[in-house]
């Protein structure tokens, strides 16, 4: 294929399926109901989640 010259389309950075999850699943999407600062705890929880699993497990064990 000809290059474009206008530099649109084409291989970039961020484009493409998002990553599998740690145990090679795959991540679904999802949706719920939550209030402004709902959302912004789940959103810190959902990064704890994904960058260190067993921390959520103990987060969660903690109940």
């Amino acid at each position: 294929m000809s290059e474009n010259k206008n530099g649109w389309g084409g291989a970039r950075e961020g484009a493409g399926r998002r990553p599998a999850a740690a145990d090679g699943t795959e991540r679904r999407m999802r949706s719920l109901r939550a209030s402004d600062g709902e959302w912004e705890k789940i959103k810190q929880f959902a990064k704890i989640l994904k960058d260190d699993p067993k921390r959520a497990d103990r987060m969660l064990a903690m109940e």
